[in-house]
């Protein structure tokens, strides 16, 4: 039943695992855009030049620069590079999901293990210690589909965005120059919009990948698990005040999740059922699941503003709101529910309400 020492280092262990993977898609997308846009830049710059000489010494009609060729053949060759990153994003998000998979199927015998008593240990961890290709596989498929270009067109959007971009970027009646600089800026801008979805999307899925396959390695193991455990990086200003409040929160092996929200890093512990349940005639250690309140009250102030915002601080060390008070559950269409920040006007109203 306790959360060990040593199962902290076994989540921490592979907390960094996982976060190695989702950086080293991460980093890889970034310079994939990066040389993309670069390769593109001197076409855009001169389709923008065309379109801003096509009036002849006036701002150019929608019509006038829709027909514009070059322009008009810079946004085919910006379509074309979105496909192609849209297909890397789906690559390498389906690669890191199933590495993300393996990890968390591997080392639940071992997070099982660590908190019985020493000497059942080992047979424990061999027990558990099986190989799920099948489960691998069909975390896989879902993430897959998960970013089906589909549902997810991304060059579509884009290119639609820098369209309207480029037809609103000749109307401010700025002179040409300023007018060309300033569409190449935003048109840059919209480009990398897509890159920002498309590290969401990874990023998202590459950690729902580790903890759904956590949950489906914990379900083989329901003979000795009595629940899992919330487990936020309590360590530095990252971690939202949602995270920081779900810490350490027990639920029922039946429950899904964590339902973080997206990006979020917050993993799923199994905790096993008491010793006594288990036949262990041994006094149980007492539970190291830090307790996230008493961790966060100790952290300098500066700290603590920069988690939490001045305002719901404030309501937090005044007493107006309750700890679980900061995290609420969202609907989000066409994704699944999850627990992100509660807003400052809420949580305000919260306090009013008790206050009166």
């Amino acid at each position: 039943m306790p959360i060990t020492p040593d199962t902290l280092r076994l989540i921490e262990q592979m907390r960094r695992a996982v976060g190695s993977i989702v950086d080293n898609v991460t980093r890889s997308l970034v310079e994939a855009w990066v040389r993309a846009w670069d390769q593109m830049a001197i076409d855009v710059a001169a389709g923008i030049a065309e379109i801003l000489q096509v009036g002849d010494g006036q701002w150019p009609s929608r019509r006038q620069i829709e027909q514009t060729a070059r322009a008009m053949s810079a946004l085919d060759v910006i379509a074309a590079a979105l496909t192609r990153l849209a297909a890397l994003v789906r690559s390498q998000t389906i690669a890191g999901a199933g590495a993300a998979a393996r990890i968390a199927l591997d080392g639940q015998g071992e997070l099982i293990a660590s908190q019985l008593p020493y000497g059942s240990t080992r047979a424990m961890a061999a027990r558990y210690r099986r190989q799920q290709p099948d489960t691998v596989d069909a975390i896989v498929r879902r993430t897959a589909e998960q970013i089906n270009a589909a549902h997810w067109p991304l060059a579509e959007e884009a290119t639609a965005a820098m369209k309207r971009e480029l037809i609103r970027g000749v109307v401010v009646g700025d002179n040409p120059r300023t007018a060309a600089s300033r569409m190449m800026k935003n048109l840059e801008g919209e480009f990398n919009g897509g890159l920002t979805r498309a590290l969401n999307l990874s990023r998202t899925e590459i950690l729902d990948a580790h903890r759904q396959a956590a949950e489906i390695a914990q379900e083989d193991h329901s003979d000795v698990l009595g629940g899992w455990v919330w487990h936020a990086e309590l360590n530095g200003t990252r971690t939202c005040p949602s995270c920081w409040a779900k810490h350490g929160t027990v639920h029922p092996l039946s429950e899904p999740g964590p339902i973080d929200h997206q990006q979020g890093r917050c993993s799923r512990t199994p905790k096993t059922k008491s010793w006594a349940d288990l036949g262990f005639d041994f006094p149980e250690p007492p539970d190291s699941t830090p307790n996230a309140r008493e961790v966060f009250d100790s952290l300098p102030e500066a700290d603590r503003v920069a988690i939490m915002g001045r305002r719901r601080l404030e309501l937090l060390d005044a007493g107006a709101i309750d700890w679980a008070d900061l995290s609420t559950l969202r609907t989000t269409p066409e994704w699944r529910d999850s627990y992100g920040v509660a807003p400052v006007k809420d949580l305000e109203r919260i306090a009013k309400q008790r206050a009166s």
